[in-house]
């Protein structure tokens, strides 16, 4: 049985592949050496400075139910949000993405069940979803092929200008 960090690596790893493909490498994805602010890779058109930041979680099997099942836990009560921060959330079978659900942090932080954090502190966020049947995350639901594309949109909704400033990220610039 794979550890927790296992299943995140694999997953993240999918993920990568998935994104690089799909969008024909007009994406360039980027690893944070430490993930201490729930960001697992960031992302941005090649050529550009990253402009998403991702939280990647993975579900390896489904629920009684049907469902895929992802939970992130914030110690200190307070869920990430920012226009430019993103969840991506893979059921893997057979070590291939079987869907995905590429959700902005603010709908994320909305749809989820809200619990305790373990021993009573902070939150816990728990998403489920059905890769096939309609729910409230069907809209954000995608096939592997279709994440690179997501992903693109959403940068591109983005407002112009300097690049976002997620609190708790940190971006170094060369200077002219």
């Amino acid at each position: 049985m794979l550890t927790p960090t296992q299943r995140g690596t694999a997953g993240e790893e999918l993920f990568a592949a998935s994104v690089t493909l799909s969008s024909a490498g007009d994406l360039e994805l980027f690893k944070p050496l430490t993930d201490d602010d729930h960001t697992d890779v960031t992302a941005g058109k090649r050529g550009k400075v990253p402009a998403l930041a991702i939280q990647v979680k993975t579900a390896l099997s489904l629920t009684r139910q049907g469902f895929a099942v992802a939970r992130m836990i914030f110690p200190d009560g307070k869920p990430r949000e920012h226009r430019a921060f993103v969840y991506a959330i893979l059921y893997v079978t057979e070590a291939s993405v079987e869907a995905a659900w590429i959700v902005p942090s603010a709908d994320f932080n909305r749809l989820t069940y809200r619990g305790a954090g373990p021993r009573g502190k902070g939150i816990e966020l728990q998403f489920m979803a059905s890769p096939t049947r309609q729910d409230h995350w069907s809209e954000f639901r995608c096939e592997r092929m279709d994440m690179g594309p997501k992903l693109i949109d959403l940068i591109d909704s983005l407002p112009a200008g300097r690049p976002p400033q997620v609190p708790g990220a940190h971006l170094l610039l060369r200077r002219k």
